[in-house]
C-alpha cells in the first residue's frame, strides 16, 4: 500500500520518550546557541532572526511547524518571568526595607531588555522541545537540506 505524502510538520517517527542525557544534550546545546541536532553551527543570522537552516547539519531551524511561534513565545516569556522573580529574591534579600522604587520602576525595564536577551535561547529551546519528542531521521535531515524555499510546506515535493 503506497503511503500518502505527509505534510511537514508530520515526522516520520512516532513521538518518542526522551532519555535523561539526550533532554540534557538537546537543551544545553541550545542554551550554547548551538544547533541542538548536532551541535554545530551557526545558528543565528543576527541576534533576533536565527538562519533558515544549521550551517553544519542543515536542518531548518524552523522545521515549518505551525506552533513554532507561539512556542517560543511560551519559552521566552517563562524565561523572562522566571528572572524577574529571581531579581525580586535577590533584591528583597539584600536589602533591609524593600526598594519599591527600583522594582516599579527597575523591573519592567529591565524585563523589556530581557525580553530582547532570551530571544535566541527561546527559539533552540524550542527547537530543542521538538527534536526532543520527535527527532528527526536521515531521510527527513536530507529534506531538510534540499527544502528550496525557507517554509517549503510538502515533503514529497523533492521526489
Amino acid at each position: 500500500m503506497p503511503s500518502r505524502p505527509r505534510p511537514e510538520m508530520d515526522s516520520e517517527t512516532d513521538l518518542e520518550l526522551p532519555t535523561v542525557g539526550r533532554t540534557l544534550r538537546l537543551f544545553g546545546r541550545a542554551f550554547r546557541l548551538r544547533c541542538p541536532n548536532c551541535g554545530g553551527g551557526p545558528v543565528l543570522a543576527h541576534w533576533l532572526k536565527l538562519r533558515v537552516a544549521c550551517g553544519t547539519c542543515g536542518l531548518r531551524l524552523q522545521r515549518g511547524e505551525h506552533d513554532t511561534f507561539v512556542g517560543a513565545m511560551f519559552i521566552l516569556f517563562t524565561l523572562v518571568g522566571l528572572f524577574a522573580y529571581l531579581v525580586i529574591a535577590v533584591a528583597l534579600a539584600v536589602t533591609e526595607s524593600t526598594p519599591w522604587d527600583l522594582i516599579d520602576t527597575g523591573l519592567p525595564i529591565l524585563t523589556l531588555v530581557m525580553v530582547f536577551v532570551f530571544f535566541p535561547f527561546a527559539k533552540l529551546a524550542w527547537l530543542a522541545f521538538d527534536l526532543m519528542l520527535r527527532p528527526v531521521t536521515a531521510h527527513e535531515l536530507e529534506w531538510h537540506r534540499d527544502a528550496a524555499s525557507e517554509f517549503e510546506t510538502e515533503r514529497d515535493a523533492q521526489r
